[in-house]
């Protein structure tokens, strides 16, 4: 997609320089694919004890697999 955007030339050159792109697009690129990564695992990990996994879950997943082997 094009897409035109101003930045600043020193953030732009301090990118460049981070991400040892060889093009400006390249680098922006490299910089929303970072911060997209970096956001998602800030997410999973801010799910951290909101979630209740049942340690018998390798029974339940069994269970579940041999019922539907018995109804083949």
């Amino acid at each position: 997609m094009r897409t035109t955007i101003n930045i600043q030339d020193d953030l732009m050159d301090r990118l460049l320089s981070g991400t040892k792109a060889k093009t400006k697009t390249k680098a922006v690129e490299i910089a929303i694919k970072d911060y997209i990564d970096k956001k998602s695992i800030e997410d999973l990990l801010s799910l951290s004890g909101k979630i209740d996994i049942d340690p018998d879950w390798e029974k339940e997943e069994e269970a579940e697999l041999n019922g539907y082997r018995n109804h083949s």
